[in-house]
């Protein structure tokens, strides 16, 4: 395992890889959209030529070849190889094709990441079938697409797992995790009718909530934007949790999620629940 590099699978507009950059990190960065890809060469043209970052403009696919890749013309995040999701929302896309190899290509040609973050809309699942148990990255993290994903996890071999929002990145915990009750105070707080918080809000409150709403956001004077995957490995919040409770609390939040009841796990206008699973290996 190289302890400096990590991967960043599903680059989009380039925000992960930025702060893994800026925290010292080689990078290897895969992205299917060739203008996507493009953009992104001329945002880090320095760290190109130093050797900090490579990018590789190609899809992750079960075999090498050229397929079918489905461009999203609104929402370039829902990019994919499958059709449904890049059309998602009556959404207009269209078709291009994109050279694909195997991830299992990618990790003999680069080597073993300290962390891999996958998020390709609909391929991830393949890049933790090729990832070698004797061989695992100290961290991994994949959008939750169901417990299938959690489960290929474990079957590799990762031991510790936490399910961060993406909406706030908090953790999924049973009990509630402290940041989820802090972030539950300040939206409180925020919204509350109460006479004497109102005060509190109009006398200059109103920083401090915003502060606290958005602690998650902001680690070592980084904020993290609205899609980014966030802070990893020892970063985190909350605790890490074993196979069998992180199982239990996922299928805890999903039942809820499927009665509609409101949730700061996700959005009520479209019920949207926008996850993804850490893992660690040891």
């Amino acid at each position: 395992m190289h302890s400096n590099l990590i991967y960043d699978i599903g680059m989009n507009n380039g925000d992960d890889t930025a702060y893994y950059l800026r925290c010292g990190f080689r990078v290897i960065a895969i992205e299917a959209d060739p203008k996507l890809a493009a953009a992104a060469a001329e945002r880090f043209v320095n760290e190109i030529k130093s050797g900090q970052l490579t990018i590789l403009n190609i899809g992750i696919a079960a075999e090498e070849g050229e397929f079918p890749f489905w461009i999203c013309e609104r929402h370039p995040e829902w990019n994919s190889f499958d059709k449904d999701a890049a059309s998602r929302d009556g959404c207009p896309h269209h078709e291009i094709r994109v050279p694909c190899r195997r991830f299992r290509a990618v990790l003999e040609e680069f080597g073993i990441p300290y962390y891999l973050k996958i998020d390709i809309e609909g391929n991830d699942i393949l890049c933790v079938q090729d990832l070698d148990p004797r061989t695992l990255p100290q961290f991994i993290s994949i959008e939750t697409s169901g417990l299938n994903a959690l489960s290929s996890l474990h079957e590799r071999g990762l031991k510790r797992f936490k399910c961060i929002s993406q909406f706030n990145f908090l953790p999924l915990e049973l009990p509630p995790a402290i940041e989820q009750c802090r972030y539950e105070r300040a939206h409180w707080l925020a919204y509350t009718k109460n006479p004497l918080v109102r005060t509190f809000r109009f006398l200059g409150g109103r920083a401090w909530i915003h502060q606290e709403l958005n602690r998650n956001r902001t680690y070592d004077g980084w904020t993290f934007s609205s899609g980014s995957s966030g802070p990893f490995g020892t970063n985190l919040p909350g605790r890490w949790l074993s196979y069998d409770e992180m199982k239990f609390t996922y299928e805890h939040y999903l039942s809820v999620f499927k009665t509609k009841k409101q949730s700061l796990f996700w959005l009520e206008a479209d019920y949207s629940f926008w996850t993804d699973f850490h893992a660690r290996c040891d």
